[in-house]
């Protein structure tokens, strides 16, 4: 089982633990593909490229991530840029017909900068 590393570079051993590495999400890959917004961060988009999903902040270009699957409809987001040490969870909460009604965030370490208030942000699926 790949070992979750922390900002700190510290192996989270007890996140990774608990993780069932043998779960599989919900949905196909492209139906969590789209754009999300938060009332107060604005839009973020998921987008399936190349059998993979790869989140974008509109507002901050840094923020670009790819997202692997970690267990049921949770995914990490790794962002490209290494530097942003503030890798994170996102998990998607689906609707009795299996469409996603929103998506959580949370950072995968403790020790993530305060700034990075991904627990604050509700993504919901922007419908055209």
């Amino acid at each position: 089982m790949p070992r979750l590393k922390s900002a700190s570079g510290a192996t989270d051993s007890q996140t990774a633990s608990a993780r069932n590495a043998a779960s599989k999400p919900s949905l196909p890959l492209a139906k969590y593909a789209g754009t999300y917004s938060d009332a107060w961060y604005g839009d973020i988009t998921i987008a399936a490229e190349r059998e993979k999903l790869v989140m974008r902040f509109s507002h901050t270009p840094d923020l670009v991530g790819d997202m692997e699957h970690w267990q049921y409809d949770t995914f990490a987001v790794r962002w490209r840029n290494r530097e942003i040490r503030a890798d994170a969870f996102v998990t998607f909460a689906l609707t009795p017909d299996g469409s996603i009604d929103s998506a959580k965030m949370k950072a995968m370490s403790p020790a993530t900068d305060f700034s990075f208030d991904f627990q604050d942000l509700l993504l919901k699926p922007r419908h055209p």
